[in-house]
């Protein structure tokens, strides 16, 4: 059974004549009257009947031909909603991320997109890159910026490479170098950050064996810089991370530079909704427009 059987069925009922209804629907009489018997094999029952006034139902085909017409209807309101996410894009869009990533990038990007995807509503879930990667990788998030590259089974694009910075308490006679190594902060009495996607931090550290004196340890990058500024000790941040805070506390590169790389990920591009493809677009497009091309490369 299918939706064009129920249709010529209608149809010929309105018409009351198999004749004219072909007419209508571009069939010969014969495909038509073809599919109303085909119909009614599949169904086990004769549902209409034919004579000198025309075509009508029998009383079993007046029984259920509101459950046809009810398909019909159905199938309309279908048709009909999908033509509203194809030509506006209707959904949710579910996204796995962190925190500077909510405070520095989806604010602007969200509002960006809305303007043309009004429809379009968003629910944010923050995490570290193990919790919002795996969400994803099992179908509960659509979307999620993550480490790039990633060691998840998903589909990611790259996005930037955000310098690692050392802080200082304005005062602190380390604020005004030009530059510091990772070995030179061993001594110094250090803020360690644990807020998940610190993991480059970590890395970085590893790779350069390098062991810092974390006198503290919190997981809110605001109470990092807020005991940096009172000289409780140093810390290690992204450029990215520090955007926005008006603290007095001063950035110092690091020699030899460093970077956490991020990225945007799915677990497969080609089942994306519309929705969610098209903001996984947009956010390439909008990090384009506001970071230089030297940013949006894997520095390693």
């Amino acid at each position: 059974m299918n939706v064009l059987q129920y249709e010529a069925l209608v149809k010929t009922l309105e018409c009351r004549t198999l004749s004219k209804a072909a007419e209508e629907m571009g069939y010969t009489q014969s495909g038509l009257s073809r599919m109303i018997n085909s119909l009614e094999e599949q169904l086990g029952l004769k549902l209409v009947e034919r004579d000198r006034a025309g075509v009508r139902l029998t009383p079993e085909g007046e029984i259920v031909m509101p459950y046809i017409r009810g398909v019909l209807y159905a199938q309309k309101s279908l048709d009909e909603a999908v033509g509203q996410i194809k030509g506006r894009q209707l959904g949710l869009v579910r996204i796995g991320t962190f925190n500077s990533a909510s405070a520095q990038w989806l604010p602007g990007m969200i509002k960006e997109f809305s303007e043309s995807h009004p429809d379009v509503r968003f629910e944010l879930i923050h995490g570290t890159d193990e919790e919002t990667s795996s969400l994803t990788e099992s179908g509960r998030l659509d979307l999620t910026f993550t480490d790039y590259p990633t060691k998840y089974a998903l589909q990611e694009d790259f996005l930037i490479s955000d310098p690692i910075v050392c802080i200082f308490a304005a005062d602190d006679p380390n604020a005004n170098r030009k530059s510091i190594s990772l070995q030179e902060l061993e001594d110094l009495p250090y803020v360690a950050l644990n807020e998940g996607v610190d993991d480059e931090i970590t890395r970085i550290l590893a790779a350069s064996k390098t062991e810092l004196n974390a006198r503290f340890v919190e997981s809110d990058d605001h109470a990092v810089v807020a005991m940096v500024e009172q000289g409780l000790g140093t810390s290690l941040m992204s450029e990215m991370m520090l955007q926005g805070f008006k603290a007095n506390v001063k950035q110092v590169p690091l020699d030899p530079p460093a970077y956490r790389k991020l990225g945007i990920a799915c677990r497969d591009k080609k089942r994306l909704s519309l929705a969610a493809a098209a903001f996984m677009e947009h956010v390439k497009n909008w990090i384009a427009k506001h970071y230089p091309e030297e940013r949006r490369v894997p520095i390693e």
